[in-house]
């Protein structure tokens, strides 16, 4: 699936959310059937990813995991994701929760 690059944005308030991976890293490598990657998921951003960031756009439906560094989970602004980064549904009702 071809993702859209570019209006992201964090999600605030996600750090008390947990799921039965147990971390959202966890939950992105479950998920995404991918080696956690050498840097993070931001586009221009060559920092090692630390954890599982969720994401929305108001071009894509709920919320997605991408692996991200501290820094950019920090971001208030919105940000473009690199080319060929895998998105992990956020929603634990439709993955680990079920």
């Amino acid at each position: 699936m071809d993702i859209i690059a570019s209006g992201w944005s964090n999600k605030s308030g996600t750090s008390v959310r947990n799921c039965a991976c147990g971390t959202w890293k966890q939950h992105w490598l479950n998920y995404s059937g991918k080696s956690w990657p050498s840097s993070c998921s931001v586009s221009n951003c060559n920092s090692a990813p630390s954890l599982g960031a969720h994401i929305r756009n108001p071009n894509v439906t709920g919320e997605n995991i991408v692996p991200m560094c501290d820094s950019c989970n920090k971001l208030t602004s919105t940000f473009n994701l690199k080319g060929g980064v895998t998105l992990v549904n956020a929603n634990t009702s439709e993955t680990c929760g079920k």
